[in-house]
Parts: C-alpha cells; structure tokens; sequence
C-alpha cells in the first residue's frame, strides 16, 4: 500500500546523502525510469543513456545517447540539476496518468533508496513519487487521500 502525503512546503529538498551524485548514477536511474515509463507509452525525448562508457567529446556522447520514442508520453528530463536524488517527469495526456503507471513507478525506485520522481506539470499542485509514498500539494490535491484520487485529480490538472 503506498502512504499519501500531504505537504505544504514551497520546496522538499533530497539531498544524496553520499555527497556528489555522478553522471553515471544520475542516468543510471534514469535509465530504469525510462525503461519503466516505455512499458506504458513512448518516452522521450531522449531514451536510455550509454551508461559506463567514456567520451572523448560532447558530440561522441551525444551520438551515443539513444533518441527517444516519437510523440512521447512521457517527457523523461535528461538534465542533471544538482545532487538531489530527484528524477522529473512531464506526462502528455491524461490517457497515460495512470495507477499501474504510478505503481510502477514505486516498484521501480524500490531499487534505489532515497530516489523520488517529481511530476512537474500539474497545475496547481506537485507530485512527488517515492518508492514508499506519494507526497502532494497544491488545491489539485486536496480531496485526493488514495492512489485513485491522486490520479483523478492530476488528470484533471494536468498542464
């Protein structure tokens, strides 16, 4: 059963509590995101990162970097903000905001502890997805106490 959240913070910092988060570990999980959202629908815009391999240049490494599906459904940012333990994704269209989705995406960051996926277009409210929990916020969110709810109302308000 996953726990709901409700949180009224401008902003939940998750930090690594390793310190730096390389490149490597950053699409290394990524990666496992992106493979989790291809079982729902196209993901881009870009696909799975060449993990463990070495470049001599930046037009090496974008050359090696798989494209992603067309028309995705999932919009999988490929940019490494900082040294939180955050992944942010776009959903296009209700059609794929979905609880398997979402159950998915729980199961997926079991494998990495501390991991969390930002939902980041919902209007008037915040997602946030941990492997134990979903937090939320926002007036999207405040009848949602379940799964179902949480996906009704981000469906609603989706940008």
């Amino acid at each position: 059963m996953i726990t709901i959240e409700n949180y009224t913070s401008e902003r939940i910092p998750n930090p690594s509590p390793f310190g730096e988060v390389s490149q490597q570990m950053f699409h290394t999980v990524r990666n496992d995101l992106v493979r989790t959202c291809r079982k729902h629908g196209p993901t881009g815009p870009m696909g799975l990162f060449p993990v463990g391999r070495s470049f001599e240049d930046a037009g090496e490494f974008l050359a090696a970097w798989e494209s992603g599906d067309a028309n995705p459904a999932y919009f999988v940012i490929d940019d490494q903000y900082n040294d939180e333990l955050y992944q942010y994704v776009e959903v296009c269209g209700t059609a794929h905001f979905t609880t398997e989705w979402i159950e998915e995406l729980t199961a997926s960051l079991a494998k990495w502890p501390g991991w969390g996926i930002g939902i980041v277009n919902i209007n008037q409210g915040y997602l946030l997805v941990f492997a134990d929990r979903l937090m939320v916020q926002g007036p999207c969110f405040a009848e949602a106490d379940d799964l179902a709810s949480i996906v009704a109302a981000a469906k609603q308000c989706l940008a």
